[in-house]
């Protein structure tokens, strides 16, 4: 048996001691799990081997890490127990949550398997395997000259490679990843489980206390964790929800490691993060800087204040609204963290003046002129993509966003049907009021109409060869697009859905006006579409050929960008000075908490964790009010590593990685120990809750005992 499978509890000790001798840090890096041999681990503070991380004849820690949606867990017992982040599993409380029984708020704890809930609509991955199918994807693109056909002939080899390896073992999902443009491709082999279920979700004001207040901030007292359950089949397939399922055995699972760490502590972070932009050239920050994240940016803002301002008045909608009113608040932070941080280090300048200088150490003349007209030809796409860009991005959020005018498209759409066949069949009737009755069940009025208006009227503003077609050139009559929309047929659910099923031809006297621009905006936005998608595979090919001469120029090898595939990133427990005169220690605690608790509405601590507080503050033996609760660490993060395992030298398990601070939003696009930093939940903290607060024996005992 495996030395992970024996869970180490060493002494439950929450004194903290520091010292301040820094072993050499890394220069930043997601290393990809096929590089970890080259790593200096051994140098930097492991203590065990890269084999026990990694074994490509045996299992390691790597059978124990789990891809949850967009987030990152990892097994901590030998019945698929998952540990997480409290917002990577808060969502899956929805179907549960009322106004009367407000999971949300209240979280969940099943005492038992039969009591877990199951987790709708979420699933997880388990790496199998990977292989290097590079040639394979690179085969007969060596003398295309054009770069858009030689993207699309990568694209197509991608999914052949990827079709081929899929026919072979139908119980995997595949998947094909570049790691470096026109250079490196990965494919990957992963066992999904369908069948997910909440074992313990905490109390709001546990998981997310500080809410956005202290969101991308330092320092944090957030108790950001969660358990759910994998189950599957008999026959160990992840089939979806089956009361007869089992829970799933895996190969691996962390062992965990309670006696804290120092300051200068060896750590390393494995996980799933999404995307970086650290090899792209400077016209891609440019064009981030100037239009991507200042207008995803402002429109989410509006989105979360109309949304909070609407639950006031309806507490159901608010209770609804809760997890997407998290998601967006989440990106429309990180955003202006980035914003901040590309202005403040002015690095689409420094980028551009790095990208020129680089043409001198090209020794080739030959390459440095294709080096310089590479360059010019990126910059010369990026600036006709950003012609249309405005337009673009504003037909993409409002055909996403909005049911309203995704109500008005599907009626469009019927009408087409019906001019060509004013009786069709039952199944196209149905097919279609189907699609209308998701809508509207999706479709919060207020919000919906609110916001078609708002970006009516944004519109207006743009200049002529951006404006999209406006209510008033469709209908001449209109002059109020509010009222206008107040008064649409196509917000009576049950008049429509009637015409649809019983009355098809009837469809074609609706003259609303919104059906109209609802067929004019689905037209441009297809024609754009695809101009963004020739402008998007031409950067592409582009950047291959960008970052093929940079290598050859710098004789190194570079780091491939995140891209959602299994990473690993390695550094040390390490404080950071955000600002003349200020330095941040790299530990809190639940003092911290106390200290917070009650200054704004984001700081309402829990009733029955401060209970114990007062309770015990004079306890000097007790000194519950002191229970470490957050780190901070200068690995390299993003997007993607929530839930993220943080292990210790030994590869024991001590944080939960959930968040960077205010400063390391610009992670993305580069990475710097002077600013970087990674903030994790201290287990000690999440173990104590377990005990003390939720009186989750059940949830210790699975974990400490070995099976």
């Amino acid at each position: 048996m495996s030395s992970y499978r024996k869970v180490v509890i060493a002494c439950l000790s929450f004194f903290v001691v520091t010292h301040f001798c820094l072993a050499e840090n890394p220069d930043g890096g997601m290393y990809p799990i096929s590089t970890l041999h080259k790593l200096p681990l051994k140098k930097a503070g492991l203590k065990i081997s890269e084999t026990d991380i990694y074994n490509p004849n045996g299992t390691g820690i790597l059978q124990a890490i789990v891809q949850i949606g967009g987030c990152t867990g990892s097994f901590v017992s030998g019945e698929g127990l998952i540990i997480t982040n409290h917002h990577c599993a808060f969502s899956s409380l929805a179907p549960y949550s009322s106004t009367i029984n407000n999971l949300f708020e209240k979280g969940y704890l099943a005492k038992s398997m039969k009591t877990e809930l199951p987790m709708k609509g979420l699933t997880c991955k388990i790496l199998e395997d990977h292989s290097d199918v590079s040639s394979e994807v690179l085969a007969g693109t060596d003398t295309i000259k054009d770069v858009i056909r030689k993207e699309a002939m990568i694209e197509k080899n991608m999914d052949h490679v990827r079709q081929l390896a899929q026919l072979k073992n139908n119980k995997i999902e595949i998947e094909v990843s570049e790691m470096l443009p026109g250079k490196s491709y990965l494919l990957f082999s992963y066992k999904v489980i369908n069948d997910l279920r909440i074992v313990y979700i905490p109390p709001r004001d546990i998981g997310e206390f500080g809410g956005e207040t202290d969101n991308w901030v330092w320092p944090r007292h957030t108790g950001d964790f969660s358990f759910i359950r994998a189950y599957v089949n008999k026959t160990g397939d992840g089939a979806g929800y089956d009361t007869s399922n089992i829970p799933y055995e895996p190969k691996e699972y962390l062992n965990i490691n309670a006696t804290g760490l120092d300051v200068g502590d060896f750590v390393f972070v494995l996980g799933y993060p999404g995307r970086t932009y650290r090899q792209e050239p400077s016209g891609f920050l440019k064009y981030q800087e100037e239009y991507q994240l200042p207008f995803i940016s402002e429109l989410y803002e509006w989105q979360i204040n109309t949304m909070l301002q609407l639950g006031k008045s309806d507490s159901a909608y608010q209770i609804r609204q809760d997890p997407r009113i998290k998601s967006l608040a989440n990106v429309m932070k990180n955003y202006k963290g980035k914003l901040q941080g590309l202005k403040k280090l002015d690095l689409y300048k420094t980028k551009q003046a790095d990208d020129q200088a680089l043409a001198a150490k090209i020794k080739d003349p030959a390459n440095s002129r294709k080096y310089l007209e590479t360059l010019k030809n990126i910059d010369s796409t990026y600036n006709l993509a950003e012609k249309e860009y405005k337009k673009y991005a504003w037909y993409n959020r409002l055909l996403i966003d909005d049911y309203f005018i995704k109500i008005s498209h599907v009626v469009d759409l019927y009408k087409a049907i019906i001019d060509t066949d004013n009786n069709p069949e039952p199944k196209i009737r149905m097919t279609y009021s189907k699609q209308l009755r998701e809508y509207y069940r999706n479709m919060y009025i207020r919000f919906d109409t609110m916001y078609f208006a708002k970006m009516l009227l944004d519109a207006s503003s743009f200049d002529a060869s951006d404006k999209p077609l406006s209510l008033e050139e469709v209908n001449s009559k209109i002059t109020d697009p509010s009222r206008a929309i107040a008064a649409s047929k196509l917000l009576d659910s049950s008049y429509l859905i009637d015409i649809i099923l019983n009355k098809p031809s009837k469809i074609l006297k609706l003259k609303d006006p919104f059906v109209q621009l609802a067929h004019i905006y689905y037209n441009d936005a297809k024609r754009l579409d695809s101009t963004e998608a020739i402008y998007k595979t031409r950067i592409e090919a582009l950047t291959a050929t960008y970052i093929d001469l940079k290598m050859d120029a710098l004789q190194e090898e570079f780091v491939p960008d995140a891209n959602h595939t299994l990473r690993l990133t390695y550094g040390y427990i390490k404080g950071y000075s955000p600002r003349d005169g200020v330095y941040y220690e790299p530990f809190t605690t639940t003092e911290g908490m106390i200290e917070k608790n009650g200054k704004n509405p984001d700081y309402n601590a829990n009733d029955s964790l401060m209970k114990i507080f007062k309770l015990n503050m004079h306890n000097e033996q007790i000194a519950h009010h002191d229970v470490p609760l957050c780190l901070l660490y200068n690995t390299d993060t993003t997007g993607g590593n929530s839930g993220s395992p943080v292990l210790n030298k030994y590869g024991q398990l001590i944080g939960l990685n959930f968040d960077r601070n205010f400063e390391a939003t610009i992670n993305d696009y580069a990475w710097n120990d002077k600013y970087s930093r990674s903030i994790g939940l201290d287990i000690r903290f999440v173990l104590w809750e377990l005990n003390s607060v939720a009186g989750a024996k059940n949830i210790l005992n699975e974990m400490f005992i070995d099976n």
